[in-house]
């Protein structure tokens, strides 16, 4: 995963399933379109 990558879902709940599993890997996203998700920071300690 690279900072700007975008990441496209199927739906509403894989991108929240989505979202969370990269927040608990320390890769933080935003919403960025209907079922987009953009990557926005990596956390080095994770």
């Amino acid at each position: 995963m690279a900072i700007g990558e975008i990441i496209k879902c199927t739906g509403a709940e894989d991108l929240y399933r989505r979202a969370e599993d990269l927040q608990l890997k320390g890769i933080k996203t935003e919403f960025v379109a209907r079922n987009t998700l953009k990557v926005v920071g990596i956390s080095s300690n994770k």
